[in-house]
């Protein structure tokens, strides 16, 4: 966790050079501090700057504007997930990549995901993110899948006393955001103090720009008022000489469509959330230290359905959980050449359940439904982890990492039915998963000071949620789910054309394998049955390149290119769903010394299909279609202007353009949502203003 900004402050950043900013230390990579450019990751840095330069107004913007990262957003009450190098997980939504805030993981343990309507954080909170692609399951455990995203929100320079900051957003949509901030420094601690709340009208579309076959109900009827969301975010950060807490809580309330077009107010999801960390940390000398940290999580998550199938529809789900992690990490250099990292975790989930109710549609699965816990049992995750870095002259850095990690088994209680004649009682249990042995490994050579090499390699592993194994479990002859497993091959070359010139390289392999995925077999009697299960594999290949420059001291410029080849190893010939092949993003900067910026960004997304249903009958028998139409591609430029000191000495007015060319960007249809068969859409042109004061 990055306590004071010291020397490497993001004050400081604006002004480094590109050989200069591979010096600057990150710790998401391997949880101790690292330079830039000796992580045995490909790391992208965000500043406070970059965020002001650009004028991003949400987490989710700054990530479609993420070399390899795209958004795909059905309307779903959860929020919109993300895409990394060419494959988005199917089975639960941002599954893919952990979201951390300040350092803390924000898992939602009954189906282990991240949903951002649970990690509202304001941008104007944001003073760095640390975004890490490529296995990281050696540091993290399950769910790394494609790397880290950390959320930094409480770095303060040593020597600022006290300081703060109030600002306000509105503009399109109706939307609307306060945000105050506050923090002081004193020579044993310091403490950051981070509020905000947040609302918009979300969306107005007509249904028709979505559906090309109307149930028949929703004639003339829009999203409007059905997308709209508002979010609650409090924060405090702090530490006392070797103490450190972290306390978030948030809530939110997020509108959107599940399975059906609504005709009242929309499906809401309501996300209740709190993460408490207490950690201590331990010098023995300059070559060891000793970090431990326990974490208490609560989320509860309320679902209020809304229909158009039947008038009038009513239903609700509740799904909540409690949890307990422990961790203590050893930091050892016992010689200037090698030093080692090794560490315990421990992960306790004595709650986790939900209940559903939708009485006015007939399926027995769905009225007053309730899964546990039996009593006194609880879902428990043990790891211990090794990482070694070696480095026996200053060109070469070796790295082998080591993680066993193991879910152990757990007995759940499952029932239905809304009266005697319908009521069924199961009490699944599930065994010990096999224990997963996770690898890193990398090479770095660094000839000269203009040249980096990095060879890596890396594994990651997603293990199934209790949802999943309770929802797609009740019948006890299907098989248990394993964990779905990736490996990642990659070679990165980064290389300054002058100090103030980065150009990269980078290539991956990815194998995937255990993918949870819709299986179809055949009964005894010869009817076919869908579940869930791990029948996915996949490769992907990809290359990615990316120039950085700051030609002069006011200007600064950024493109890259991304060209990735996804592959269903089980259906070759098949597109896979929601995998561009093309991706690109740039970045223009402009400052007026000292009071006036200017900033462009760009991102390309090339054309995605839909979602394939292995369980759909099609007019000849078969099975197996797409549930709606290929989508095309689209280009999205934002231009942002910022003002400092434009009042006072510390004021500032920021006016964002979102869509600055008004293009039509189209997601493709969801296996949530298969009624929008022509895919749902994007934001529109938009207009954002922000106003705020420094003191």
């Amino acid at each position: 966790m990055a306590q004071t900004a010291g020397p490497e402050s993001t004050e400081d950043l604006l002004n480094m050079s590109m050989e200069e900013l591979m010096e600057v230390q990150i710790e998401t990579a391997s949880k101790v501090a690292e330079k830039l450019g000796a992580v045995p990751a490909s790391v992208v840095l965000l500043t406070r700057q970059d965020i002001q330069r650009y004028g991003y107004t949400s987490v989710t913007e700054i990530l479609q504007h993420v070399s390899g990262v795209y958004e795909i957003d059905s309307f779903n009450p959860g929020g919109p997930t993300h895409g990394i190098r060419g494959y988005v997980s199917t089975s639960a939504s941002n599954r893919n990549i952990i979201i951390l805030v300040n350092g803390v993981n924000q898992l939602f343990d009954y189906d282990a995901s991240y949903l951002f309507p649970a990690v509202p954080v304001p941008v104007e909170a944001i003073d760095r993110i640390e975004i890490v692609r490529g296995p990281l399951s050696v540091v993290y455990g399950s769910g790394a899948f494609f790397g880290a995203i950390n959320i930094i929100t409480n770095e303060v320079p040593p020597t600022q006393n006290f300081s703060s900051r109030v600002s306000a957003l509105a503009g399109s949509r109706e939307s609307r955001r306060f945000v105050g901030r506050t923090s002081y420094t004193h020579p044993k601690g310091r403490f950051v103090l981070n509020a905000s709340t947040y609302q918009t009208a979300g969306l107005e579309i007509p249904y028709q720009q979505l559906e090309s076959k109307p149930l028949g109900l929703e004639a003339g009827m829009t999203t409007g008022g059905r997308l709209e969301n508002q979010e609650t975010y409090l924060e405090f950060s702090g530490n006392y000489q070797d103490f450190t807490l972290d306390l978030t809580h948030s809530e939110s309330d997020r509108e959107g469509f599940i399975a059906q077009p609504t005709m009242q107010g929309g499906t809401v999801r309501s996300v209740n959330s709190t993460h408490l960390r207490l950690g201590y940390q331990q010098k023995f000398s300059p070559q060891m230290t000793l970090t431990g940290k326990l974490t208490y999580a609560k989320t509860g998550v309320d679902l209020t359905y809304d229909g158009v199938i039947i008038a009038n529809t009513w239903g609700m789900q509740n799904m909540k959980d409690t949890a307990y992690e422990g961790e203590m990490n050893l930091w050892w250099k016992p010689q200037p050449t090698f030093d080692l990292s090794s560490g315990l975790y421990y992960r306790y989930i004595p709650k986790v359940s939900t209940y559903i109710n939708i009485p006015s549609l007939p399926v027995p699965s769905l009225q007053k439904a309730t899964q546990h816990l039996q009593a006194g049992e609880n879902v428990a995750t043990w790891a211990g982890f090794s990482q070694l870095n070696y480095s026996p002259n200053p060109r070469w850095k070796w790295v082998a990492g080591l993680r066993l990690e193991q879910t152990l088994g757990y007995a759940a209680f499952a029932e239905a039915g809304r009266n005697a004649a319908e009521y069924q009682s199961f009490t699944p249990h599930y065994e010990d998963q096999d224990l997963a042995v996770i690898p890193r490994l990398a090479a770095i050579y660094t000839p000269t000071e203009k040249h980096i090499f990095k060879w890596l390699y890396g594994k990651a592993i997603n293990s199934p949620s209790f949802g999943q194994n309770t929802s797609t479990r009740l019948t006890a002859d299907l098989p248990k789910l394993e964990a779905e497993e990736i490996e990642t091959l990659e070679f990165d070359y980064l290389t300054y054309l002058s100090p103030s010139y980065l150009l990269s390289a980078n290539l991956f392999h990815n194998r995937l394998q255990n993918l949870l995925t819709r299986v179809m077999t055949i009964s005894s009697s010869g009817q076919y049955t869908s579940f869930l299960g791990n029948g996915g594999k996949a490769t992907t290949n990809g290359v990615e390149l990316s120039l950085q420059a700051q030609p002069t001291k006011e200007l600064q410029l950024e493109l890259s290119a991304t060209y990735q080849q996804t592959k269903d190893q089980q259906n070759p010939d098949r597109e896979v769903s929601y995998s561009p092949h093309w991706l690109g993003q740039f970045k223009v900067g402009y400052q007026w010394p000292p009071k006036m910026t200017l900033g462009l960004t760009g991102y390309y997304v090339s054309s995605m299909e839909s979602y394939f249903d292995p369980s759909r009958t099609n007019p000849d028998g078969s099975l197996g279609r797409r549930i709606g139409n290929a989508v095309e591609d689209y280009l999205v430029v934002n231009a942002n202007l910022r003002y400092a000191d434009w009042l006072t000495k510390g004021t500032f007015v920021n006016l964002h353009w979102y869509n600055l060319f008004d293009v039509e960007i189209r997601y493709p249809t969801s296996s949530t949502n298969s009624w929008a068969n022509k895919g749902t859409v994007g934001w529109e042109r938009s207009v954002m203003v922000t106003v705020g004061y420094e003191f």
